[in-house]
């Protein structure tokens, strides 16, 4: 293992505690290291997707470490456990989801800035969407740490792509959140749960859902702080809505990214600055983000 002490991230040799299917698409690994430095939600990991000491050639694995955002972290004494949720979508990932307990996975981290948690905004909604939920969750555990009151909306593309935990006793309701995702009920934040397809819940995307009850709950508003990760559509539309009722937004974006430090540059996203004769300028999602304020952010089409 070693850390840089000036920038307090590093190389860690993990311990793979648990690797479950969470639904059709999506599994869940729990990772178990030592002395691992000071994170909060919305930083992620750089996870080697093979074995640690392959160096000459991947296997089944993948060459370049793949970002992964964290979906919650404990720590009891020196040992630290890293919860991370993640989508098959090719080599890396599928090789992720064949480890077994005790397997040795290589981690580079913690990595990004992390979300803002307004002092003085006492209610707290998480937009969410497929997986983009992931570091919302544990986004979801800090604010009620710190005694927010939190509503999260949460969507996938349909009932079986839903990469989080359901309650079976609990009521799924089309209009009103309820304590029926597991992961979100733990600390007491109540989710309702949209697919794009009517599957499950309300029928259309997270930020639809959102809208539908902000425009019943108007009274909330000047207390309110929105936070959003998901597709970027679903982030805008989000945006927009936060901007329209004046309410403080941070979201936090997905970009394709090779080595999380800001060397390869390939993260860019446009960001609104009156100081450049452009009007904007590139900064980079790993470093400068993946959490940015939602009012500075140039959406793209």
């Amino acid at each position: 293992m070693h850390v840089s002490a000036e920038t307090q991230k590093g190389v860690f040799l993990t311990r793979v505690v648990t690797n479950d299917p969470v639904c059709r698409d999506h599994w869940r690994f729990v990772l178990e290291v030592r002395d691992f430095p000071l994170t909060e939600p919305g930083q992620f990991v750089q996870v080697l997707c093979r074995e640690p000491n392959d160096d000459a050639t991947p296997g089944d694995g993948a060459y370049i470490r793949r970002p992964f955002s964290i979906a919650g972290l404990s720590r009891d004494n020196r040992v630290t456990r890293i919860e991370i949720i993640h989508r098959l979508v090719g080599r890396g990932t599928h090789w992720l989801s064949h480890l077994n307990p005790g397997d040795s996975v290589s981690i580079l981290g913690p990595l990004g800035h992390p979300f803002t948690l307004a002092e003085d905004r006492p209610t707290a909604y998480i937009v969410g969407g497929g997986c983009g939920l992931p570091p919302l969750i544990w986004l979801a555990r800090a604010l009620r740490a710190s005694g927010k009151t939190v509503i999260a909306f949460c969507g996938a593309r349909s009932a079986d792509l839903l990469p989080l935990t359901r309650h079976r006793q609990a009521q799924v309701l089309t209009d009103q959140p309820t304590l029926a995702v597991t992961e979100f009920a733990d600390c007491g934040v109540p989710v309702l749960i949209s697919t794009d397809d009517g599957s499950l819940g309300f029928a259309g995307s997270a930020a639809q859902a959102f809208a539908r009850y902000l425009h019943a709950h108007l009274e909330e508003d000047s207390s309110a702080v929105v936070y959003s990760c998901g597709p970027d559509a679903m982030m805008h539309a989000t945006a927009d809505l936060a901007e329209q009722y004046n309410i403080p937004c941070q979201v936090c974006l997905e970009r394709m990214m090779a080595c999380g430090m800001g060397t390869c540059q390939s993260c860019v996203v446009r960001i609104r600055d009156a100081s450049d004769p452009k009007g904007w300028v590139y900064r980079l999602c790993c470093t400068d983000g993946p959490v940015f304020d939602s009012r500075v952010v140039i959406w793209e089409n």
